[in-house]
């Protein structure tokens, strides 16, 4: 009659210790995770800085750069480890200093970065300009401009062979000045080209329009996105 007594109790106390070993197991786990936690927030690696502003389409040269202690668990996702990494590439955006460089912020070493601002289905087409039809180096990246053409109809309604100006292109969007892709100051800068971002119906329009004359362009308030019915319809 004792023994399944001996027995409960021995399940019992049995029960008791195995609980306890688990309550230790797993307590020691948890404060193996709180103390990598606590070890890692004081970790930091090298990750590439500017060392300077450095101008979207700037391609990158060692004294724009330097490598500074960055905490890990802040690490910018795509940071760069080392110089080498960013040396010859582009800068797809301005970059301010003591920003990270992260791949997804340059153009890989021997491409060009004007081709990444030409949007899907348009072209990049250049035209060019003096100091009239540039309007006085006031045009500058980014702008919007209308593009109008000179010449002298024939028929009739123009007997006497006055010269007419029409607009072939509205609110055209300017993707660079010369070979600047971003404006560097506010003063007015002469450039002998402009590259404009147009479709490719329109590129031929542009096309047939400057064989025969320079084409006027004309600058447009960046809030004026309408497109304007002239005369002729």
């Amino acid at each position: 009659m004792q023994r399944p007594g001996v027995i409960f109790l021995l399940s019992i106390v049995l029960g008791a210790l195995f609980s306890a070993l688990v309550y230790r197991y797993l307590r020691e786990q948890q404060n193996q995770v709180e103390m990598a936690r606590a070890t890692a927030k004081g970790q930091t690696i090298d990750v590439v800085v500017a060392d300077k502003p450095i101008p979207v389409g700037t391609r990158i040269a060692d004294d724009q750069l330097r490598v500074a202690k960055w905490p890990v668990e802040l690490e910018p996702q795509g940071a760069l480890r080392s110089k080498d990494q960013a040396l010859g590439a582009i800068a797809r955006v301005s970059i301010e200093r003591n920003q990270p460089l992260q791949q997804s912020t340059l153009v890989p070493k021997g491409a060009g970065l004007l081709p990444l601002l030409i949007t899907d289905g348009m072209r990049g087409m250049s035209v060019r300009v003096d100091n009239v039809t540039g309007v006085s180096g006031f045009i500058t990246p980014n702008s919007r401009v209308d593009v109008l053409v000179s010449g002298q109809p024939t028929g009739a309604e123009n007997a006497q062979g006055d010269a007419k100006g029409k607009v072939i292109l509205q609110n055209v969007r300017v993707l660079a000045t010369g070979k600047d892709i971003e404006q560097k100051d506010e003063k007015p800068v002469e450039v002998p080209t402009v590259t404009l971002l147009v479709s490719p119906e329109d590129a031929e329009k542009l096309t047939i329009a400057t064989k025969q004359e320079a084409v006027r362009l004309a600058l447009r308030n960046y809030r004026d996105e309408d497109h304007h019915v002239g005369p002729d319809g």
